[in-house]
């Protein structure tokens, strides 16, 4: 008799065979299927290619023609054909065609430094598809809005904690393990923030270059203002949290980030709506983002202006006043008893014969960091006044171009 054990076994055996086979030749088909779709897929991707440069070609030759229609005599009607002609051709770019929109399968600009800096030259950025590219958009006022509450919770959360630890160590009897665990607590706290702070304008800054490879019309000076933001929280971490010159000088900072954030919270909701009309009417790339903090876009609420102005100025102003209180701080005539605000006219600071050694010009060098921020906030203080100024200035004169016409 058989043995039943060894005829299961050559039976499983034969199972095992078949579904190896099966599986290779499973394998073999499509491997065939994939090379073959392959070899059309790399054919279709050059030919798109070649149309992605002649589009790219035909985008700088509408340019190139738009300069040129803007030298003929205004009103002739050369210039109102060439006009009308061009004006076709964008809406064709524009998505008016049935292709859609175009803008997406323009020839890729290279990858921006900083891109370059964190993902390196070979990743592609861009998206083909206006959806995908939406999408990327989308993403970004997300997290722009969700950052933004905890830019204004941040600052106000550690403006009442270094008010309580001053009560607190103002009182060192009565409360004197309430002081030490706050003291203790704040400078991590305040590191925490500017961590955080470092974070989210790096997050911006890349997100911001991803939709300018993408087709955003987004002003350089605001991805500017983003590096060096980014330079003034690396410095700010390099020092003693528990100094005199970041303590004195950190409310002012928290105060002035806090109405920022509240700029920034009405400022995004009404620019968004007011950007999806200009969309809506042909006025704006649908790739187009309402502007950042402090940053003036046209179709801005008029009450913001005051608003941005204000805070332009007074960041100038800290800025200033932080590079002065250093100076004094370290005996400079130049900043201190000059006309820069009065400072210490008494000497103090300058050393002669037999002086006990101060404060020098060389201890001003040594604690760059006070003064660094105090130039870095003075630097995108007159970068922001500027690109409002000019954007107030260029609604004003569509204003009055579109009364005389």
């Amino acid at each position: 008799m058989s043995d039943p054990t060894l005829a299961n076994t050559a039976e499983n055996a034969d199972e095992v065979i078949s579904e190896e086979v099966a599986v290779a030749n499973e394998a073999k088909d499509l491997e065939k299927r994939i090379h073959t779709i392959s070899g059309r897929v790399a054919q279709l991707d050059m030919n798109l290619r070649t149309c992605c440069d002649d589009l790219t070609t035909m985008s700088e030759s509408v340019m190139r023609l738009k300069k040129r229609a803007s030298r003929l005599p205004p009103g002739s009607e050369e210039r109102k054909q060439s006009e009308q002609s061009l004006y076709q051709a964008q809406l064709v770019m524009k998505g008016a065609g049935p292709a859609g929109a175009l803008d997406g399968y323009l020839k890729p600009r290279p990858n921006s430094k900083f891109l370059k800096l964190f993902l390196g030259a070979a990743v592609d950025v861009t998206s083909q598809r206006q959806e995908n590219r939406l999408k990327i958009k989308e993403e970004y006022y997300e997290f722009r809005d969700k950052s933004t509450y905890a830019y204004i919770f941040w600052p106000c959360a550690l403006l009442y904690l270094n008010q309580q630890r001053k009560k607190l160590a103002s009182e060192p009897q009565q409360n004197g393990g309430g002081a030490f665990s706050l003291a203790t607590a704040f400078p991590a706290l305040v590191q925490a923030y500017w961590v955080w702070m470092l974070y989210f304008y790096a997050a911006l800054a890349l997100r911001e270059n991803v939709l300018r490879a993408n087709g955003s019309h987004i002003r350089a000076w605001w991805v500017n203002h983003h590096y060096y933001s980014i330079g003034m929280c690396l410095v700010v971490l390099t020092m003693d949290v528990q100094s005199n010159a970041c303590l004195d000088y950190m409310t002012r900072f928290l105060a002035f980030t806090a109405l920022q954030g509240a700029v920034m919270l009405a400022q995004n909701r009404y620019q968004r709506f007011r950007l999806y009309t200009r969309v809506a009417m042909g006025k704006a790339n649908p790739m187009d983002v309402a502007g950042g903090e402090m940053g003036g876009n046209t179709g801005q609420l008029k009450l913001l202006y005051p608003l941005l102005f204000g805070l332009q100025m007074t960041q100038i102003y800290f800025g200033a006043v932080v590079l002065k209180a250093v100076a004094v701080e370290h005996g400079m005539d130049a900043f201190g008893s000059g006309g820069f605000g009065g400072g210490d006219k008494s000497g103090a600071g300058r050393r002669g014969k037999g002086d006990v050694a101060g404060p020098t010009e060389f201890d001003f060098f040594k604690d760059w960091q006070a003064p660094a921020c105090g130039l870095l906030f003075i630097v995108m203080g007159v970068g922001n006044f500027r690109a409002t100024l000019q954007t107030w200035l260029t609604k004003r004169s569509y204003a009055s171009r579109a009364k005389r016409d």
